[in-house]
């Protein structure tokens, strides 16, 4: 018996190794399935026909008309082990000078490329590489470039020989790497630790919409001390490989592995650039059990930039730049001591169809404007827009007149939401619970928003200040504890929707003086809440600002059907007027502030 397994090791070991000019090339025991075929627009899915065997792929052209646009094929080979070498076999069928063929690294870097302008050697051999994590094949089609004949590239026969060098490795089993393309060759493999060496780093490279994919599962990335520049060209790149989830998205870095951990980098975009379409974000966490730690980052890269929600929410000439996203299929991510400083239109930290998220210990900060520095400007966006909003415009915590001109004395916010909770996203399930705690927003449209969603979401020692439509927005089965917020520009809270049921408020309203615009402390709908109002001193709440249940002020201006308040238990520590408005019924009011019944 021993014999004979000594007799099949050395057969093996005769098919896997062959002695090419003087190299020994590894042919890696894969199958069909280590080949990933994406395209950067359903037209390209349509109009390429690639099929993958085991050592290469074959792709064809169907005619394409020359106004189809720039279209994309990309054909990712997974590769289990770093390799030097590269060999494989290249034949081409046509003049195939409209549709190149490039080699590229996990980290988008060129390999190898043939345009078609001549023949082709039969075999390729690439030397000196320093190759991991992946290869990918990419075949292109510039719009206006007509295809009328049937195209053929086809690649076989791939060999490798292995890189057998030693990664470096500190005393506490991490690999450490001095450079971002050691690093993102890394990004595929799992059960590694990775250190990539404090200092700067640029992205200006990439192959996919996500410009680094993680997919790793148990998985330990330390990044402390590292600064990336990311360059918000790739952000209007529309020749990109679209994801594998949310595929019109772009972003920086997508975690998607299991039982990940990612502690440490500044990221930061640059350039002039605005991306093509608005789901922009620096970071995406789509998978499970994923904790991203003392992550810090700035945006910038949004259109028009400086007008907040002034001309819309996306579309039309608006693309936003969002800060973190925490999306379906995620579930049980950790966001722990992370930073956002919004310097773009879009949200800060947002949960989208994740199920079981903590958010703690993370800080926002945005930036405000009045209208009447819009209103002074003597060119730009707006002056060329004769200072008027988009028409039938959605415009969030500011007014404008009939006609959709700037009003001089507003106060508005350049971005969006600081921490959002959306109902869910399609296709996926709703959003699940999540908890926040230990946060501080500041100078954003809304604070902490969980009114969206139907499931109760939990909100601890959170404290909001300077936004310009409501500090928190609370819905269905909400619960607060112990968090505060002002109202100089906006309510402290909020619970908008009639159907939101036995949400539990306990807040401490913070200085309020000094504020423009705004004469509501709170407005109050839906069933069954049990809401706490306090503040530290009685000077910090204007007389004019006022408590109201059954409200369609503030925030509560954009519901558009019936409002009521019924059966809530309200505890008004503060000076404040309650007002029970036309719908308001049942109500339980313990106040220090008069209580003035108008539901007549």
């Amino acid at each position: 018996m021993k014999k004979q397994v000594l007799k099949n090791n050395f057969l093996f070991l005769m098919i896997m190794f062959m002695q090419v000019s003087g190299h020994q090339y590894f042919a890696q025991n894969r199958t069909e399935d280590a080949w990933t075929v994406r395209y950067n627009t359903p037209k390209a899915q349509e109009l390429f026909t690639i099929s993958t065997l085991k050592e290469g792929f074959t792709f064809k052209t169907n005619p394409i008309n020359k106004n189809t646009g720039d279209l994309y094929a990309y054909c990712h080979l997974k590769i289990d082990n770093p390799i030097k070498e590269l060999r494989f076999n290249y034949e081409q069928i046509g003049e195939t000078m409209s549709v190149p063929i490039t080699l590229l690294d996990a980290a988008a870097n060129e390999l190898w490329r043939f345009d078609g302008k001549s023949r082709s050697s039969k075999l390729i051999e690439l030397k000196d590489l320093k190759v991991r994590g992946q290869l990918v094949f990419r075949i292109e089609k510039d719009k206006g470039v007509e295809v009328t004949n049937a195209l053929s590239h086809v690649v076989s026969n791939i060999k490798f020989t292995l890189d057998d060098t030693k990664p470096v490795i500190d005393k506490d089993g991490f690999i450490l790497v001095d450079n971002i393309t050691d690093f993102r060759g890394y990004a595929a493999e799992d059960n590694v630790k990775i250190k990539l060496k404090p200092g700067p780093y640029k992205i200006d490279k990439s192959y996919c919409t996500r410009f680094v994919e993680l997919s790793g599962n148990n998985c330990q990335y330390d990044l402390n001390g590292v600064s990336i520049m990311v360059n918000t060209k790739l952000f209007a790149n529309k020749s990109l490989a679209r994801g594998n989830s949310e595929k019109s998205l772009y972003c920086a870095l997508e975690i998607s592995g299991t039982h990940t951990t990612m502690e440490g980098p500044y990221i930061e975009t640059y350039g002039n650039y605005y991306g093509h379409q608005s789901k922009n974000k620096i970071f995406n966490l789509v998978g499970v059990d994923v904790t991203l730690k003392n992550a810090e980052v700035r945006t910038a890269g949004s259109n028009p930039w400086g007008y907040g929600s002034f001309y819309g929410l996306g579309g039309n000439d608006v693309r936003k730049m969002n800060g973190i996203r925490i999306g379906y299929p995620a579930e049980d991510i950790k966001l722990i001591g992370c930073k956002v400083h919004m310097r773009a239109m879009g949200h800060a930290i947002f949960v989208q169809g994740a199920k079981n998220t903590l958010i703690e210990d993370c800080h926002v900060d945005g930036l405000l404007r009045t209208t009447d520095d819009i209103l002074a400007e003597k060119s730009g966006y707006a002056f060329d827009k004769n200072f008027k909003a988009a028409k039938g415009g959605y415009v969030e915590g500011a007014i404008v007149a009939e006609d959709g001109s700037f009003l001089p004395g507003e106060m508005f916010s350049m971005s969006e939401d600081g921490i959002r909770i959306y109902t869910g996203t399609s296709p996926g399930p709703l959003t699940g619970s999540t908890t926040i705690k230990d946060c501080t927003v500041t100078n954003m449209r809304r604070g902490i928003c969980t009114g969206l969603n139907a499931k109760g979401d939990t909100v601890i020692n959170c404290r909001v200040t300077n936004t310009i439509a409501a500090g928190f927005n609370v819905g269905n089965q909400d619960v607060l504890i112990n968090c505060s917020a002002d109202a100089k520009y906006a309510e402290a809270f909020c619970i908008t929707n009639a159907k939101a049921k036995k949400a539990s408020v306990d807040i401490e309203i913070l200085d309020s003086r000094e504020g423009m615009n705004n004469n509501l402390l709170a407005a109050i709908n839906g069933t069954g809440h049990k809401v706490t109002i306090k503040t530290s001193s009685t000077s910090f709440i204007p007389p004019l600002l006022t408590i109201e249940l059954s409200s369609r002020n503030g925030y509560a201006y954009y519901q558009r059907s019936g409002v009521s308040a019924s059966d809530i238990q309200l505890d008004n520590q503060t000076e404040a007027k309650v007002l029970l408005l036309p719908g308001a019924k049942n109500a339980q009011i313990d106040s220090v502030g008069e209580v003035l019944d108008q539901t007549k």
